[in-house]
């Protein structure tokens, strides 16, 4: 059984310049709180990157593997990039590799300024928005199923 600290042991701080192993110990504490309640324990990172001949990066795809689904948190092609099939790209191997994984869908959101066409196309369809998020736009969150 827990104890409660004392009364008025406790003060809660903002603080945006939070070192790394502060902003770890917080997210490790959570995602132990969520693997004891799941019992999904196998997390496999997804870090994809488009490299230039040069090595610079122009487009990549962030994300993780966890409880069966795919959640990209980041999808990014540099402007001159665009629209040329590197975001398919970035997104089909993301998802073969979560397939291989064991994922059987894949989560993510986008604005309305970003890409919901492109995510549509993909064969992604909208589960939730939030209206006027940031203000005056959409934030869409997609999924999919393999």
């Amino acid at each position: 059984m827990s104890q409660e600290p004392e009364s008025g042991t406790l003060r809660v701080s903002s603080e945006p310049g939070a070192g790394p192993e502060d902003i770890a110990l917080v997210r490790d504490g959570l995602h132990r709180y969520n693997f004891d309640a799941t019992g999904f324990t196998d997390v496999q990172t997804v870090m994809l990157f488009a490299r230039d001949h040069l090595g610079s990066i122009k487009g990549g795809l962030l994300g993780h593997v966890w409880g069966g689904w795919l959640h990209i948190t980041e999808l990014w092609v540099s402007e001159e990039c665009r629209r040329n099939g590197l975001g398919r790209q970035l997104l089909t191997r993301a998802e073969r590799e979560a397939w291989s994984a064991g994922a059987r869908g894949a989560f993510l959101s986008t604005f309305d300024f970003q890409a919901p066409g492109f995510y549509r196309r993909c064969g992604y369809e909208v589960y939730a928005t939030l209206p006027d998020y940031p203000s005056g736009h959409v934030d869409y969150h997609f999924r999919k199923v393999f």
